[in-house]
């Protein structure tokens, strides 16, 4: 078809109801931010310090509450406690006391084995300490340094003590041929944790 020199076409345009498209408004509502501490629920922290202190709390009212149904029992709770703790705080550390012989210069320590000290170095057996002799044998003298610790030598080949003799520190007891023995007794006990050194004998008492 021509109108006025344009050249036109006609097309012919047919509805089809198999595509319906709809529209819709939709209209979006923007919120305005909250701050972060107000979006924050509040959430309590509990810190130990806090537990503990809750804890005793708890229990000192437990403590009163039992002080005030019966106060002979708090009464008796609380002197327990009291005594208890000062026992532990106040208490002296206990200390060990080392008791010590001193050994005669003619003689060297060899060994102490089981609270068994072995001399070499001479031919005399000198008494290491003051005391009273309380046994003897042909190879051996016991001699009481107090009234709790003995003295018992060992080894020799002629004794030249008897019993009930008094007898002071480095005097003569004995001979001995190669070696003695020394043993420590505390109320009729050997000691076994004897520790010796090229002067005295050691224990712990």
């Amino acid at each position: 078809m021509e109108y006025n020199g344009v050249n036109t076409t006609v097309c012919d345009a047919e509805e089809s109801d198999w595509l319906d498209i709809s529209y819709s408004e939709r209209k979006f509502v923007r919120t305005p931010d909250k701050p972060q501490a107000q979006q924050a629920k509040f959430k309590p922290k509990f810190t130990k310090p806090l537990k503990i202190a809750a804890i005793a709390l708890l229990c000192v009212a437990l403590l009163a509450a039992l002080l005030f149904i019966d106060g002979n029992f708090g009464k008796d709770v609380f002197q327990t406690a009291k005594a208890a703790f000062s026992s532990t705080l106040f208490a002296p550390k206990p200390q060990q006391t080392v008791a010590a012989i001193a050994i005669p210069c003619n003689i060297n320590l060899v060994d102490v084995a089981d609270g068994v000290a072995t001399f070499n170095g001479g031919r005399a057996v000198l008494s290491f300490t003051d005391g009273k002799v309380i046994a003897a044998s042909e190879s051996s003298v016991t001699v009481a340094v107090d009234d709790n610790t003995q003295l018992t030598y060992d080894g020799f080949t002629s004794v030249l003590v008897n019993v009930g003799d008094s007898v002071t520190c480095n005097s003569l007891l004995g001979k001995y041929d190669q070696t003695f023995t020394a043993t420590v007794s505390v109320d009729g006990q050997p000691v076994k944790d004897v520790v010796g050194s090229s002067t005295q004998l050691t224990w712990n008492v």
